[in-house]
């Protein structure tokens, strides 16, 4: 309410803002207020995505709003009931629901009700994670009533399920990645004259087994590009950029994504091609050169590397490990077979393995 003063020619000379009481026992100020309140507890339920169910316990009847209608897929129309509720749970989450609403109407507890579970919609047959809260109201230690909330969690769950199967996954390829790094250290000391032979040698197999998973993690372990991999492993044995590797690597073959296994292998595999190479073979002299192809045929993946220009080639008086590599281990990882020959004019090396473990992509690189 707003007072003025005035003085004898009739100017205000002062002003008071009083506030304005309102009757408590007005009605209408009553009703406002409780509309008010309501209107602020839907806004509330709205942001949170919250549905509201009551039950009575003693008639049977139950009262939901359109979001809990909706998560339970209710036809329009179709009162709800506590058969239609419990005959909408999941089989496997039907015994622990039913634990929870007993002690929910054990007088000798607080009357709260949280569980989390599945629902298969009645119309749709969608299947959805819900959360439901409530809290049971007793009259003279009976359970009269229960009432609370409810709320979709697919999403969450899903997301949940999906860290699960990320880490069963880790736990497997780390095992495996541990099994392969200890093999490798194995194999490269039987073979190595001196600690530095080793140093120098396992460390530029762990580079090349770690430029293969760098290539996984940037696809989220759904594959490595074929092409993305081959130049990789050329540009860092020849020591240049992987823009300068065509001058002395032909690369050719559709655009594939190698699943996990495939690429780490056959990463291993295009080190030591690449590592002897430098050292005996095509690469070792400044006009030799490599070429790496590959290609589908009857329902198998056909790679071949083939070396050029390089001096006279011929079987190594020993098998080390890189040899173990190409010719064997390689293959009998991925199901295949390889083959290993040294023609005069440079070494060829082939690798035939199922085709899926490829996928071709035309997007890629």
């Amino acid at each position: 309410m707003v007072s003025s003063s005035h003085d004898d020619r009739g100017r205000v000379t002062d002003t008071e803002i009083r506030p304005t009481t309102v009757d408590a026992r007005d009605p209408r100020s009553f009703c406002d207020e409780q509309a008010f309140a309501l209107e602020r507890m839907q806004l509330a339920l709205d942001a949170g995505r919250t549905g509201i169910w009551d039950w009575n316990l003693l008639t049977g009847e139950g009262h939901i709003d359109e979001r809990v209608r909706r998560l339970w897929g209710l036809p329009e129309g179709v009162p709800a009931s506590f058969e239609i509720f419990r005959s909408a749970l999941h089989p496997q989450d039907k015994k622990r629901t039913k634990e929870a609403v007993g002690v929910a109407l054990d007088p000798t507890h607080e009357g709260d009700y949280e569980i989390e579970y599945r629902v298969i919609g009645q119309t749709d047959r969608i299947e959805r994670w819900v959360s439901v809260r409530g809290r049971t109201f007793f009259d003279e230690g009976r359970a009269v009533r229960i009432l609370g909330t409810a709320r979709d969690i697919t999403p969450r769950k899903q997301r949940e399920q999906h860290v699960r199967v990320l880490l069963r996954e880790l736990v497997h390829r780390s095992k495996n990645l541990l099994a392969v790094v200890q093999a490798m250290s194995r194999q490269t000391a039987a073979g190595s004259p001196s600690v530095e032979d080793f140093q120098r040698k396992f460390g530029a197999r762990l580079q090349a087994l770690s430029m293969a998973h760098d290539l996984l993690v940037s696809q989220d372990w759904r594959g490595a590009s074929m092409r993305e991999l081959v130049r990789a492993q050329l540009a860092y044995c020849m020591d240049v950029p992987q823009g300068d590797v065509s001058s002395r690597a032909t690369i050719d073959g559709p655009k594939i994504m190698l699943k996990p296994e495939a690429a780490q292998n056959i990463g291993l595999a295009l080190h030591e091609l690449a590592t002897n190479a430098l050292s005996f073979g095509g690469l070792s002299r400044p006009d030799g050169a490599v070429s790496l192809t590959w290609r589908f045929e009857d329902g198998r993946l056909n790679i071949e590397w083939r070396e050029s220009g390089g001096p006279a080639v011929a079987m190594p008086p020993r098998e080390g490990f890189g040899h173990k590599v190409i010719k064997r281990l390689v293959a009998q990882a991925l199901d295949g077979t390889a083959t290993l020959n040294f023609p005069p004019d440079g070494l060829i090396w082939t690798l035939s393995i199922p085709a899926s473990y490829a996928t071709v992509r035309d997007e890629q690189a």
